[in-house]
This record gives structure tokens, sequence and C-alpha cells, in this order.
């Protein structure tokens, strides 16, 4: 199992290279590309590991990756 997965339904923000931030719920992982995480608005979004500096769950405010 992916250690990513032991977040799977915790809330998280994603931190982008180019220093965009998104807030949703993790979704799932796609262990050689990426995650996947549910937005506000109910979509689920991918974002490959190329893409993300930092994510960060709302548990204790920790980088988890």
């Amino acid at each position: 199992m992916h250690r990513l997965m032991r977040h799977r339904g915790h809330e998280v923000v994603i931190h982008g290279r180019d220093g965009r931030m998104f807030r949703g719920v993790m979704d799932g992982v796609d262990p050689p590309r990426g995650v996947f995480i549910r937005d506000g608005f109910g979509r689920r979004r991918f974002f490959s590991f190329v893409f993300v500096a930092a994510i960060f769950s709302f548990r204790g405010r920790r980088r988890i990756f």
C-alpha cells in the first residue's frame, strides 16, 4: 500500500510548483503518476507528482509528501 493512501478521506492542501494552492479531500493515489482529490464542488481532480511541490494534511498541519 502506498504511504499516501493512509490519508485517504482526509482534508489536504496541495501546493503546486507554480505557487498555486488547491484544497480538497484525498480521494485516491496512482503511485507512479499522482494523486486524486475531491474539491469543494464535488469534482475529482488529478495532480501529477511532477506538478506537486508538497501535500499538507489538515490533521496536525504536517507535510505528507
